[in-house]
């Protein structure tokens, strides 16, 4: 078994969206992961459905891009009923905040591709102490 370098650290996580920064070995540049769940209806037959955007300004190597598809399969793969599909979203630069310093970048990053993607969510107005939190989930504070 051989152990993975590429590191995967969660900037954002709220109920339908989960937001990650990819760092690999073989690259000094990142690459993100961006995760929507669409909530079908309860009453759906259809199970659940996760859209999954790989972010990123440049091509990666097949051992990472195989990093990130094991992750999403460790990450998904046990949602009883759910499908998943990876899309690749490029973008002209890289996104860089300034951490620790200026996390309400994220959010308004990630607000930025939604808009990019057509979506209809809107993220929840963030304050940075909520980034001090597992989740950035608002509702149980």
């Amino acid at each position: 078994m051989t152990t993975s370098k590429t590191r995967f650290k969660r900037l954002l996580r709220l109920n339908e969206i989960e937001f990650f920064q990819i760092e690999m070995s073989d690259t000094d540049k990142a690459a993100f992961l961006l995760y929507i769940d669409e909530r079908w209806p309860a009453n759906s037959q259809d199970g659940n459905k996760v859209s999954i955007y790989l972010i990123s300004d440049f091509d990666l190597s097949d051992s990472s891009y195989e990093d990130v598809i094991s992750f999403n399969n460790d990450l998904l793969g046990m949602k009883y009923n759910c499908s998943y599909v990876m899309d690749i979203l490029r973008v002209k630069e890289e996104f860089d905040f300034n951490f620790p310093y200026d996390m309400l970048a994220i959010s308004t990053y990630v607000q930025t591709l939604l808009t990019k993607l057509h979506s209809a969510k809107e993220l929840p107005a963030l304050k940075e102490n909520d980034f001090n939190y597992l989740s950035q989930q608002m509702s149980a504070r």
